[in-house]
């Protein structure tokens, strides 16, 4: 029997959590003005490279804004967030999105998969997909559910980096965790044998260079969570 090693967030990522919460419950709403980071020092009981550590990563997020001789404010993540501000609301939902996240991701993805499909039929070489086949393999053979989820995910990755566009690569790379999130959503309603079914139907479509086909594929795949039978929300 194996078990994980227990990780304690640190302090930093304490911080940014407590204000992420305070955020995302609607406590803290955008335009409210934050104390200074001294007074937030002393009010939360950490240090100045914290609060400043914590401040640079929720603005990053879209959660604060700094007006310059002003102060800090709540900024309006639903206009100013990215696939980090994504990953914050997953977090605070116990690692799900909402269904009209899910709606919006998937929808995203059948889009961004037509092209994936194209690009890689035309530009991936064949040693390139057949680089595939060992992580086709261990999805195969996988049996525990967050593992298989993963391995799906990054095979569709995979697919976005062989296309040659580098920023389909980082679309798909900072929506990982959301993504892999739907995933584990659709497995624990529908097993996991759906999933690797259309992994390997879309691998043997692009294998073919056949266009139409792998666009299919893979825009089933992912319109499946959302519409159908075995849809999630």
């Amino acid at each position: 029997m194996n078990f994980d090693k227990i990780k304690a967030p640190t302090v930093r990522e304490s911080f940014v959590r407590e204000l992420e919460n305070k955020i995302l419950s609607g406590e803290l709403k955008p335009g409210d003005k934050l104390p200074p980071a001294k007074e937030l020092c002393e009010l939360m009981g950490v240090s100045l490279t914290v609060v400043n550590a914590g401040m640079s990563e929720l603005a990053n997020n879209g959660f604060v804004e700094t007006i310059p001789r002003r102060g800090t404010y709540i900024a309006d993540y639903k206009k100013k967030g990215n696939a980090g501000t994504l990953s914050a609301i997953m977090r605070y939902n116990g690692g799900k999105l909402s269904s009209k996240e899910i709606r919006s991701l998937c929808e995203t993805r059948m889009a961004l998969d037509l092209l994936v499909a194209r690009l890689v039929v035309e530009r991936a070489t064949d040693a390139e997909l057949h680089e595939l086949e060992p992580l086709l393999d261990e999805l195969r053979a996988e049996r525990d559910l967050e593992r298989c989820c993963e391995l799906v995910t990054e095979f569709y990755h995979r697919l976005a980096e062989i296309s040659g566009n580098i920023f389909l690569s980082l679309l798909y790379n900072s929506t990982f965790e959301p993504q892999k999130g739907i995933y584990v959503l659709f497995c624990e309603k529908n097993g996991t044998a759906p999933v690797v079914e259309h992994a390997v139907e879309v691998y043997e479509s692009l294998l073919a260079r056949d266009v139409k086909r792998a666009q299919n594929d893979m825009f089933e795949a992912v319109r499946s969570a959302i519409i159908g039978d075995n849809a999630i929300i």
